[in-house]
C-alpha cells in the first residue's frame, strides 16, 4: 500500500438504492466520530439528492473539524474516469450525472469515486475480513447486486471499468439481479403470494417458519449460489467476501448457499476457498469509500 495523499483523515460516503451513509476514517481504518445516515430518496429530483448529499458531506467535515479527502462508492453502473453516475437502475433521477465535478467544486478537496461493490471490498482488503490475503471476490447484497475483485490490494476494473457488473447477466427470465439482492427477495416473494412485503418482513416470517417466505429465500439461495459459482470459476480467488444489508438475513440463507455453491465449483478451489461475511460489517461502505483515498 503507497500513501498517495499526506493528508491522513477521509470521509467516505456509501450511496446505494436505499441510504447514504458517511463516516470519517484515518489510514489506520479507525473510525473517527459518529457515522450518520440518511435516505436516498432515489425516485425524487436528483438535485434533491444531491442536496442531501452535500449537507452530509459537509456535516462530516465539520465533525472532523475541517477534514482533507473525500472518497465515494457509488452504486452503478460508473463512468470512473469521466466521474460520471450512468443509467443506474437504482438511482433513476441522477443518469449521467458528474457527481465527481459536482463534489470536487463543492468543497474543493480532492475526491474519489468509484463503484460501492469495488470500494467495500478494497476496504475489506485493507481493514476487514480480506486483510493478509492476496485475492478477493466481494459481492455485495444490498437494494441491488454488486461484485469487485481486489488482487494485491488492488481494484481489478477491466477495460471499460466494469468489471464485477454481474447484476445484469441473465438468469431464468430475468437477470441476476432479480433474485439476488433486497429488492429479489421482496420480487420473489410478491411472486408466490401476490403480496409486496420488504426484505425484513420476509426475513422475520421466514424465522417462523412461513412457508412462502421460506420458498422465496430457497429460490434466492440457489441464485446466489449459482452466480458465486460462475464467478469463482472465472477468477479463482482465495477468499469470497460477502456484505450488504442482505446479510442481516444470512441466518436463513448461508449454510445452504455454501453447501450448494462448493458443489459447483473446481474440486481443487472447493477445498481451499473461504468464504467470510463483510467483517467491516454495517461500516464497509463508508470505510471502503474512504480506503480509495489512501491507495493507488
Amino acid at each position: 500500500m503507497r500513501i498517495v495523499y499526506p493528508k491522513k483523515i477521509a470521509i467516505g460516503v456509501d450511496i446505494g438504492g436505499t441510504k447514504i451513509k458517511a463516516g470519517l476514517v484515518d489510514i489506520n481504518g479507525q473510525i473517527i466520530g459518529i457515522p450518520e445516515s440518511i435516505r436516498t430518496l432515489a425516485h425524487e429530483p436528483g438535485e434533491m439528492i444531491i442536496e442531501q448529499l452535500t449537507l452530509l458531506i459537509r456535516r462530516m467535515i465539520q465533525q472532523a473539524d475541517g477534514a482533507e479527502l473525500i472518497g465515494i462508492g457509488s452504486t452503478g453502473p460508473l463512468d470512473i474516469n469521466k466521474g460520471i453516475i450512468l443509467e443506474c437502475n437504482n438511482l433513476p433521477t441522477l443518469h449521467n450525472y458528474p457527481l465527481h465535478k459536482k463534489i470536487e467544486s463543492t468543497f474543493g478537496l480532492p475526491v474519489k469515486l468509484d463503484n460501492d461493490a469495488n470500494a467495500m471490498m478494497l476496504g475489506e482488503a485493507l481493514w476487514g475480513a480480506g486483510r493478509n490475503l492476496n485475492s478477493i471476490l466481494g459481492i455485495t447484497l444490498g437494494t441491488g447486486l454488486g461484485a469487485a475483485i481486489v488482487v494485491n490490494r488492488k481494484i481489478i476494473r477491466g477495460a471499460t471499468g466494469c468489471a464485477g457488473e454481474i447484476w445484469l447477466s441473465p438468469y431464468k427470465e430475468g437477470m441476476i439481479e432479480d433474485y439476488v439482492s433486497g429488492t429479489g427477495i421482496s420480487n420473489l416473494y410478491q411472486r408466490i403470494t401476490k403480496r409486496k412485503i420488504s426484505g425484513e418482513e420476509i426475513s422475520k416470517l421466514a424465522r417462523e417458519g412461513d412457508i412462502n417466505a421460506l420458498k422465496a429465500w430457497k429460490e434466492f439461495t440457489q441464485a446466489l449460489a449459482y452466480a458465486l459459482s460462475w464467478t469463482v470459476n472465472i477468477v479463482d480467488p482465495e477468499v469470497v467476501i460477502i456484505g450488504g444489508s442482505v446479510m442481516h438475513s444470512s441466518d436463513i440463507f448461508w449454510d445452504s448457499m455454501v453447501s450448494l455453491f462448493k458443489k459447483y465449483i473446481c474440486p481443487q478451489t472447493a477445498a481451499s476457498i473461504q468464504l467470510k461475511p463483510a467483517g467491516l460489517k454495517d461500516n464497509a461502505g463508508f470505510m471502503g469509500a474512504a480506503a480509495l483515498m489512501f491507495v493507488e
